[in-house]
C-alpha cells in the first residue's frame, strides 16, 4: 500500500504553540514550542509530586518547603518537571487541533530539546483513529454466482452420504484397493520444499463420481499403507475454470486405510434416528435444507465479492500496533493446534518469516475490514441486534448437513458474544455493499 503523505496544521493558544505532522501508519507528531505560563505550572506540579514521594529530616512526608525539594533533589525534579511539561503540552495540544486517540490510555513518547524558566521547545508523539474513506456501493459491479444444484441426483447423493454415517465399516488388510471401496489418504505437493499438504486423513470412495481419476488411477491395485507419486490433472469433463486453476501438480498420495462400508436400510426406523417419522419426510428435510446451504453458498459469493472490492478499492493508512496485535493474536490462536506447532518446528528459517508476513497480510486486511464495515454500518444506520445471531442447529438432519452449527463453545461467553457481533458486523456490511452494487 502507497504510505500516506505527511500533513501538517499549525495551532496557538496562550500556553504554546504547535505544529502537527501526520505520518504513515497513523502516527501523530507534535512539534511543540510551550510557553512560560504552561512551564511554570508544570515545574509546580513537578516539586509537588516529588514531594510527595521523598521525606526531610525534621518534616513529615510531604510537607517539606519547595526550597528544600529543589535544593535536595534536583535531578529527580528536572526528570519530572519534563514529564509534566510533556503532559500539560499533550493536554493543550489535543484540546486544539482535537485529533481522535487510537486508545483510551494511549502510548505517548516525547522527546525535550530544550527546556527552562522562559519555555520549553519539544515533540509528542502517538497514534491516531484511521481516516476512513466513503464507501460507494454502486461502484461495485456485481458478477452472478451459480447456485449448487438441489436436484433429485443431489438429494439421493445426500441421503447416501447419510446412509454411511451410520454404516458398519470393515478394514481391508488383506487385498489391494478395488472400486467401492473407501480410502484414507493423505496427499501432499511435492513439487517444492517444504511439501505442501493438499488432503490429510481424508476419506474418498473409490468411483468415478468421487474421485478425480488421477487419484484413482494411482489408488487402485495399491494397498494399505502404499505411498505413489503422480500427477494430479483436471479431469477432461471439468469446466474451463477449473482446469485454469487447477494446474498439474506433482503429488505423493500415502494410503492410510481402507475400508467397505455395509449402508443401513432406508426405512421410517432409520428416518426416525434423524429425528423424523418416515422417509418421506426426510426426504422433505433434507430438500429445505439443500436449498437453504445452496442460498447461502450464493450468498456468501457475493459477500466474498464485497470484501474483494472493499478492500481493493479503498485503501486507507493503519495503525501498525493494531494490525500487529491482529498478527499475534491469530499466531497464537495457530500454536494452539498441535498439528500446527509441529509443521512450524520443521519449517526451515525463511520459511518461517514467509508464514509469518502472511500472517501478517491477513491482520492487514481484517483490521481494514473490521474500520471499512463499521463505517458502512454507522453511515447506513443498519441495527444489529441479539436475533440477529445464528440459531444452533435443531435437529440431527442438520447437525449432519451442516456441523458448524454443533459448535458453541461457552468456555469463554463474552469473547464468544464478541466474536459473533464482529462477524454480524462484517456481514451486515458485506450485504449492503452487495444489495446496493450495480448488477
Amino acid at each position: 500500500m502507497q504510505q500516506a503523505e505527511v500533513q501538517t496544521q499549525e495551532h496557538q493558544n496562550t500556553n504554546l504553540r504547535f505544529t502537527v505532522h501526520r505520518r504513515p501508519h497513523c502516527v501523530v507528531e507534535l512539534d511543540i514550542e510551550a510557553f512560560e505560563p504552561l512551564v511554570s505550572a508544570a515545574r509546580q506540579l513537578a516539586i509537588k509530586a516529588i514531594a510527595k514521594e521523598v521525606t526531610l529530616p525534621g518534616f513529615r512526608k510531604g510537607k517539606a518547603p519547595n526550597e528544600l525539594i529543589v535544593k535536595n533533589y534536583p535531578n529527580e525534579l528536572d526528570k519530572e518537571w519534563q514529564q509534566k511539561i510533556a503532559d500539560a503540552a499533550f493536554a493543550e495540544g489535543l484540546k486544539l487541533c482535537n485529533i481522535p486517540l487510537l486508545h483510551k490510555d494511549p502510548r505517548i513518547t516525547y522527546k525535550m530539546k530544550s527546556h527552562s524558566a522562559n519555555g520549553a521547545l519539544l515533540s509528542l508523539t502517538f497514534e491516531t483513529e484511521p481516516t476512513v474513506p466513503e464507501v460507494d456501493p454502486k461502484a461495485m459491479q456485481l458478477k452472478p454466482v451459480k447456485r449448487p444444484s438441489t436436484d433429485e441426483d443431489k438429494i439421493n447423493e445426500t441421503i447416501r452420504q447419510i446412509q454411511l454415517f451410520f454404516a458398519e465399516w470393515s478394514h481391508v488388510e488383506d487385498r489391494p484397493v478395488q472400486e467401492g471401496d473407501f480410502v484414507l489418504l493423505d496427499v501432499d505437493v511435492i513439487e517444492e520444499t517444504p511439501h505442501t499438504p493438499l488432503f490429510s486423513h481424508t476419506r474418498f470412495e473409490v468411483k468415478d463420481k468421487s474421485m478425480a481419476k488421477w487419484m484413482l488411477d494411482l489408488v487402485l491395485g495399491k494397498n494399505k499403507g502404499d505411498t505413489v507419486e503422480g500427477i494430479s490433472v483436471p479431469d477432461a469433463d471439468a469446466s474451463e475454470e477449473d482446469k485454469e486453476e487447477l494446474k498439474p501438480k506433482k503429488v505423493r498420495v500415502t494410503i492410510r486405510d481402507v475400508s467397505t462400508a455395509k449402508l443401513p436400510e432406508l426405512t421410517n426406523d432409520f428416518a426416525s434416528k434423524l429425528g423424523v417419522d418416515s422417509l418421506e419426510k426426510m426426504r422433505e428435510n433434507i430438500t429445505e435444507l439443500l436449498n437453504k446451504q445452496a442460498d447461502a453458498h450464493v450468498l456468501e459469493a457475493k459477500r466474498e465479492q464485497a470484501s474483494e472490492f472493499l478492500l481493493k478499492e479503498y485503501a486507507f493508512d493503519l495503525p501498525q500496533t493494531l494490525v500487529e496485535k491482529e498478527a499475534q493474536f491469530r499466531f497464537r490462536q495457530l500454536m494452539q493446534d498441535p498439528d500446527f506447532q509441529k509443521y512450524w518446528q520443521e519449517l526451515p528459517q525463511e520459511e518461517q518469516k514467509k508464514t509469518a508476513m502472511t500472517i501478517y497480510a491477513q491482520s492487514e486486511k481484517a483490521v481494514r475490514m473490521f474500520y471499512l464495515c463499521r463505517k458502512i454500518i454507522a453511515e447506513a444506520k443498519i441495527k444489529i441486534s441479539a436475533e440477529d445471531v445464528q440459531p444452533a442447529a435443531t435437529s440431527a438432519l442438520e447437525m449432519l448437513l451442516d456441523p458448524q452449527k454443533m459448535f458453541h463453545h461457552q468456555k469463554n461467553p463474552e469473547a464468544e458474544h464478541a466474536e459473533a457481533f464482529s462477524r454480524l458486523v462484517l456481514e451486515k456490511a458485506e450485504d449492503y455493499v452487495v444489495e446496493n452494487a450495480s448488477q
